[in-house]
């Protein structure tokens, strides 16, 4: 009986499985943005300053058509998790939209299928953080789920329920319309209204949440199939 339990085990841990495999970039002074590019229009600027990523607005530039938002991108591989922390201002009063986090997701045919976004706006000059659904346009929590003069974390994570939103570990909606199974980049960027500011964003992390194999099922079904046999000799 002790052997089969310990090589039930031996073979469980041993077998193989797909762990957790996140990566959290903390923007320290002196790290790196060379896998950084720029999505559609440039910032002014961007870089690391006090152990955060600083990225500054410009408000010369366009207002309208494709070019209307500034910011940059990453390639974060085949992502199911997606999440980083901004500083909402208090100062952020002027109408527009603001900065925030978004996504870029594919679905199983690895055909670009939804925009995951989180980003604050003000809005009818009440300011909040809004989520895209893709059909309906922007949409606003009902609950107050951000602090400002404060660092906010925006959050992606695709389950079997779809895309789910999160604001400070608050679930606020969940996108199950599209066939979206991982995000391939992380967009930071801000739609040009005009207004010029400097976004703060710390903690970004990405990567892909743990699914026991197949082989790994199998030991563990055949393990505990096992077990029961042994019990049923021992009590005949």
């Amino acid at each position: 009986m002790k052997k089969i339990i310990t090589l039930f085990f031996v073979l469980l841990f041993c077998s193989s499985t797909a762990f957790a495999d996140y990566i959290t970039e903390t923007f320290n002074n002196g790290d790196s943005l060379s896998a950084w590019g720029v999505d559609r229009e440039a910032p002014e600027s961007f870089g690391i300053v006090g152990n955060e990523l600083l990225m500054g607005i410009d408000e010369t530039k366009t207002t309208a058509g494709f070019y209307s938002t500034q910011g940059m991108q990453k390639d974060i591989g085949q992502s199911t998790l997606l999440s980083i922390d901004m500083y909402i201002d208090s100062a952020w009063t002027d109408e527009g939209r603001y900065s925030g986090l978004w996504g870029v997701g594919y679905d199983t045919t690895g055909t670009l299928s939804s925009y995951p976004i989180l980003e604050y706006a003000v809005t009818n000059g009440v300011g909040g953080v809004q989520f895209w659904d893709g059909y309906s346009g922007w949409v606003v929590p009902p609950s107050n789920t951000f602090s400002t003069d404060a660092f906010n974390n925006f959050k992606f994570i695709i389950t079997a329920a779809g895309v789910e939103n999160y604001i400070n570990d608050v679930l606020v909606f969940t996108d199950n319309a599209t066939d979206t199974i991982y995000m391939s980049s992380v967009i930071l960027n801000a739609k040009n209204t005009g207004i010029d500011y400097t976004a703060r964003y710390d903690n970004l992390t990405y990567g892909t949440a743990p699914v026991p194999e197949p082989a790994t099922m199998l030991l563990f079904g055949l393990g505990i199939l096992g077990l029961a046999g042994v019990n049923r000799k021992k009590n005949a």
